[in-house]
């Protein structure tokens, strides 16, 4: 049995292992991908042969700028925010361009900053109401994924906010951990803001320009995203590496003690 034991953590290592190469394989992928599409966006005939199908997306900005009712649309984002928090079918990253997409940004950045703050709230509020026994069956599972994620018993505050800095991410199962935990909620949520909030002003940015989306405003946000998702996803692969390395290590040390 223990022998089982330690072949289902091998692979639950190595899958983890795996799912952090692809993240910084596919984000790095995608920044090369809006990098050329920024070069190319400078090119004459590109623009030439973009400025034929522009007129159509301006002319649907012009509609949307055009919208009445802009309280309702307001709270209407507002509830995606929560109805996200408890059915995650959407990434909150649309939530947050598509507000972009309609208010002019000094608007949009303070619209979404509401809005995540609704958000991490309530899975926060959830995750403590599992309590930290919830989450210890998957803590536990790996002395790894434990000693990176608690420098004391209430959770690491920078990983929180690594964690945050990384584009594609889901914010979900972070806020619900952390919560679980028993982390302070101001803290939580002032770590939790330090690192979206790069991130909310590129989504709205990106909304903003979605109009145009060979434009520097458009392609450039996307491209710091992704650069950023790869630099940040290397980083936990490296901190998963030495910790494991140093754990292996103190364990060899204690069993020659042992002995």
């Amino acid at each position: 049995m223990g022998e089982g034991y330690e072949l289902n953590k091998e692979r639950r290592h190595s899958l983890t292992r795996g799912l952090l190469r692809l993240a910084t394989f596919g984000c790095t992928v995608l920044a090369i991908v809006f990098l050329i599409l920024l070069i190319l966006s400078w090119n004459d005939h590109v623009q030439l042969w973009w400025a034929t199908y522009r007129e159509y997306l301006l002319d649907a900005q012009r509609q949307v700028e055009e919208l009445d009712n802009k309280f309702y649309i307001i709270f209407t984002i507002w509830f995606l925010f929560i109805f996200k928090a408890f059915i995650p079918l959407y990434p909150l990253s649309l939530v947050v361009a598509a507000t972009g997409a309609v208010f002019p940004v000094y608007f949009a950045v303070p619209i979404n900053l509401i809005g995540i703050i609704i958000h991490y709230t309530l899975k926060y509020m959830y995750g403590k109401r599992l309590g930290q026994g919830a989450v210890n069956n998957i803590v536990q599972r790996s002395e790894t994924i434990r000693v990176i994620m608690k420098t004391d018993d209430t959770g690491n505050p920078w990983l929180l906010v690594v964690f945050r800095l990384i584009p594609f991410f889901p914010v979900n199962p972070v806020s619900q951990l952390y919560g679980a935990l028993g982390f302070t909620y101001w803290k939580f949520l002032l770590l939790s803001l330090l690192g979206y909030t790069p991130l909310l002003m590129s989504y709205t940015i990106v909304g903003k320009n979605i109009y145009n989306p060979l434009s520097a405003g458009f392609l450039l946000p996307l491209f710091v995203l992704s650069a950023l998702g790869a630099i940040v996803s290397y980083a936990i692969r490296m901190l998963w590496f030495y910790t494991e390395k140093r754990r292996n290590k103190n364990g060899n040390i204690n069993v020659k003690k042992e002995s």
